[in-house]
């Protein structure tokens, strides 16, 4: 009212004087209200058009045309609040394009706020929440007229004004700034300390956005001008423009949906067209390997054709000991790993380029893992029948059939003196696991060693070798070679005495088990012949830790106390020298007197009597055990 230029007028010539009141709008009528009174040489108009402005304006008007000037004064309010309205409307009908028609969420988000400052020009700040199923907090992604840190402000149903609208659907509107300060009752801590560092504003309005009943978020706007506030009339205008932009919003969204949808088709088909085109790739590959392993060479020939035909470099191990590489290999570069899997046992391992096309290397590398394990299996049932036939042929041989038959098989030609080695791999396995790893210690073994007429097979987890030579020597060097070669070899191997008779060889094989068990016994992989077993020949059915009991039972007061244990060393030297004093002396650096205290000390602790034979005998078996089991 305050800007009409004939009021202005009017006010100029002293004919009248007015002025604005703040009223409750809880109580605003719905159109325009007026009473006159008179008082003394003057008229008081009171004009209630708080519907439209949330105020009240008092007219006092001198003269004696008073009638007529509040007939003139009750106009230009009608006027001025037609115009109001017509104009609210008219730029609510226009608002822009990109808001209410726009598909893009992001682009509806930034420019609402700027639209309702357009339409509610006594708008100063606004801020516009979305709901986050997620979260479960409502998150202003836009907001204007708001300090940066306002991103933070996150409010969860029912807290703070935008969280109370939100929940009940009601919209709601707070003049003055205690006012608004009440209505922020329920806070958490963190957003009452936001809101405490914040500039309150004098008049807020919020409102729901909900689309087909679904609750969206909010849209409040601010005024911080002294005398701002919203009326009735705004709260229809934003709660009107609130429902156009949830409209836009929930189309948008279904529109977004509608992409996401057809992109996802869209990589699916694309998914298919690259499966279908990987299947003809993979139907090509696999007739091309089936060709190449149809023929009748071997598989290293074979893989030289697949290196060759698909110009590709690779190299291939298997646990058989088989290692080969293409011409062009270098173990420098930088691979991938394809596992040869029999029965998910790995069997072989191919290592190819990562350079060049790698799905097509994986397919290719894949199939042919395929065909290898195949060919492995093929391979382990005609290793299987040999195995079978070496194990009859060493039968018959132990059973003592002679004839020209027996003279030379598989390589082995019975001679004049003969040794046999049992290899016992240790640990358990899985079957298929027990049987790879037998064929693999068989291929390592027939390679360390250098005597070749040699019969190799295995059975009950165990690998037999029969060696025969027409000397002793060559049968010891080929002992001292394999002890050289398998030095490295999780394996224990017994060997039992070299024999001439040649029925001897079951009772050979015998020996050989006993130590190959020692050695498992013991918990030390390696090679142990018979006649080195000693006094271990006598613990057949013994496992380790009955051993160790006993040599705790017989040494413990000479281990159990650190400071006793240069006894134990006395006593365990004086056993290896032979109850020779002079020598155990010498050999410990100490007089012989000391040596015969030490050996009174070890006595009383021990409560055995050294010069008893079967008591030095008992702590002797005891030294040698504590060396070879507890060490």
């Amino acid at each position: 009212m305050h800007s009409h230029s004939r009021l202005r007028e009017l006010a100029r010539s002293g004919i009248i004087r007015f002025q604005d009141f703040d009223v409750d709008i809880e109580n605003a009528p719905l159109s325009l209200n007026h009473s006159i009174t008179r008082a003394g040489g003057s008229l008081l108009l009171v004009v209630d058009h708080s519907h439209f402005t949330a105020k009240q304006t008092r007219f006092e008007i001198f003269g004696s045309k008073s009638e007529v000037i509040v007939a003139e004064i009750l106009q230009i309010v009608r006027d001025e609040i037609i115009s109001v309205q017509s104009k609210t409307v008219s730029m609510l009908a226009s608002v822009n394009a990109a808001v209410i028609n726009s598909l893009d969420d992001n682009e509806i988000v930034d420019n609402v706020l700027r639209e309702v400052m357009h339409v509610l020009p006594h708008s100063d700040a606004g801020v516009f929440r979305l709901f986050d199923e997620d979260s479960g907090y409502l998150i202003p992604v836009s907001y204007d007229g708001l300090p940066d840190d306002y991103k933070d402000y996150r409010l969860q149903p029912n807290e703070s004004v935008s969280g109370e609208v939100f929940t009940t659907g009601r919209p709601s509107i707070h003049n003055g700034r205690q006012n608004i300060i009440d209505a922020h009752r329920v806070m958490r801590p963190e957003n009452q300390s936001f809101m405490e560092r914040s500039q309150i504003s004098n008049a807020l309005l919020c409102v729901p956005v909900m689309a087909e009943g679904k609750r969206l978020g909010t849209l409040t706007t601010l005024c911080f001008s002294r005398d701002g506030a919203f009326s009735v009339f705004d709260r229809q205008v934003l709660e009107s423009l609130a429902a156009q932009v949830a409209i836009a919003y929930q189309r948008s969204l279904v529109y977004q949906n509608a992409l996401a949808t057809s992109d996802r088709l869209e990589a699916m088909r694309s998914d298919l067209a690259r499966k279908n085109a990987e299947l003809d790739r993979a139907v090509q590959l696999h007739d091309t390997l089936l060709r190449i392993f149809s023929t009748s060479g071997g598989l290293a020939e074979q893989l030289a054709m697949v290196a060759k035909l698909f110009n590709v470099e690779f190299r291939f191990e298997n646990v058989l000991g088989m290692d080969y590489h293409s011409g062009q290999w270098s173990s420098e570069r930088e691979t991938l790993q394809q596992v040869v899997e029999v029965a998910e046992a790995p069997v072989g391992y191919f290592h190819f380029d990562v350079s060049g096309d790698t799905s097509f290397h994986r397919a290719l590398f894949g199939t042919l893992a395929a065909f290898v394990a195949l060919d492995f299996v093929r391979d382990m049932s005609r290793v299987n029948v040999l195995n079978a036939s070496k194990k009859a042929y060493f039968e018959d041989l132990a059973e003592g059939i002679e004839g020209d038959v027996l003279r030379s098989q598989f390589g082995f030609r019975p001679d004049r003196f003969s040794q046999i080695l049992v290899a016992t791999p240790p640990g358990e396995r899985a079957l298929v696991g027990a049987q790879l790893a037998l064929h693999k210690h068989e291929v390592e073994l027939q390679n360390a060693t250098k005597l070749t007429n040699a019969l190799v097979f295995h059975e009950r987890e165990q690998i037999v070798m029969l060696f025969s030579a027409s000397t002793m020597a060559a049968l010891e060097r080929n002992l001292a070679v394999l002890m050289d070669a398998t030095s490295a070899v999780s394996v224990c191997i017994g060997a039992s005495d070299i024999y001439e008779q040649p029925g001897f060889h079951r009772f050979a094989q015998a020996q050989a088990i006993k130590a190959a068990e020692c050695l498992l016994r013991r918990g030390r992989p390696g090679i142990l012949t018979n006649r080195d077993m000693g006094i271990e020949l006598l613990l057949g059915g013994r496992d380790r830790q009955e051993v160790l009991r006993f040599t705790r039972q017989v040494l413990d007061p000479l281990l159990n106390d650190q400071k006793h244990r240069v006894l134990y060393q006395t006593l365990f030297r004086y056993v290896q020298e032979g109850k020779s004093a002079g020598r155990t002396a010498d050999a410990l650096q100490i007089h012989t007197n000391t040596l015969y205290q030490r050996l009174t000390r070890i006595e009383t602790l021990t409560g055995r009597n050294i010069a008893d034979a079967a008591d030095f005998t008992l702590l002797s078996v005891a030294c040698q055990l504590h060396v070879a089991y507890a060490d």
